[in-house]
C-alpha cells in the first residue's frame, strides 16, 4: 500500500449524522450502547418574533479506541424538517432552519489532521481547484463561528476546533478537523431534548 503524500490523515475522526429525537438517541446510544457523551452544544435561532429560541442539538457519543475524541455525531432540529418529504435537490422547506439536516442523512465525513497543516492542506485544495471553506468555532463568551471561502484565517486564542469543509465529485460533504486544547473545557452535560418539547 503507497502512503498519502498530500494529506496527512490521522484516522476517520467522526461521521455526523441527522435524527429525528436527541433524547431517544441518547437514551440508546449512551443508554443501551455505553457510549460516552463527550461533549454537547445547543443552537440557538432567531424566531419570526425576533427571540432568540433554542433550535438545535449536537452530542458527540465517544467510540473507544486510540483516538480519544473519535465519536459518532448527531444533529437535532426542533423545526421538523426530519419529517418533510425527501427533497433530492430543493433543500430544507422554506422557513427550515438551513442547517437542519433530515433523519438518517450523513451531514458529513470528518477525517483528523494535525491543526499546524490545514493552512498546508487549504492551499491543497486550492491548486486542486477544489473549492472549500476554513471554520474555527469559539466558545467564550457565547458560541460563535468565523468561517471564509476558499481562504485560510489562522485560530484566534481560545479557538476549540479549526477544521476546513469541501464537497467530493458527487457532493458528499467532507471535513478535515484538528480539535484544539479549548476543545477539552466544552462541557457534555445539555439534556437532550425530545421531539414532543416544544
Amino acid at each position: 500500500m503507497s502512503a498519502n503524500t498530500k494529506f496527512d490523515f490521522q484516522g476517520l475522526d467522526h461521521v455526523a449524522l441527522g435524527c429525528s429525537d436527541m433524547k431517544r438517541t441518547h437514551d440508546f446510544y449512551h443508554g443501551v450502547l455505553g457510549m460516552p457523551v463527550l461533549h454537547s452544544i445547543e443552537y440557538m435561532g432567531t424566531a419570526e418574533s425576533g427571540e432568540q429560541v433554542p433550535m438545535g442539538q449536537h452530542f458527540f457519543f465517544g467510540v473507544g479506541g486510540d483516538n480519544p475524541n473519535a465519536h459518532i455525531a448527531f444533529f437535532y432540529w426542533k423545526d421538523g424538517y426530519q419529517n418533510a418529504p425527501d427533497e433530492k435537490d430543493g433543500g430544507p422547506p422554506p422557513g427550515v432552519n438551513p442547517r437542519a439536516i433530515k433523519v438518517g442523512a450523513m451531514h458529513h465525513l470528518n477525517l483528523r489532521v494535525a491543526q499546524d497543516r490545514i493552512q498546508e492542506y487549504c492551499a491543497t485544495l486550492a491548486t486542486e481547484g477544489v473549492p472549500y471553506q476554513h471554520v474555527t468555532r469559539y466558545a467564550d463568551p457565547v458560541w460563535r463561528e468565523v468561517r471564509t471561502k476558499d481562504d485560510y484565517v489562522p485560530p484566534e486564542p481560545g479557538c476549540l476546533m479549526d477544521s476546513v469543509y469541501f464537497d467530493d465529485p458527487d457532493g458528499i460533504h467532507l471535513e478535515l478537523n484538528a480539535w484544539l486544547p479549548a476543545w477539552d473545557t466544552w462541557p457534555n452535560d445539555h439534556q437532550p431534548w425530545s421531539r414532543d418539547e416544544k
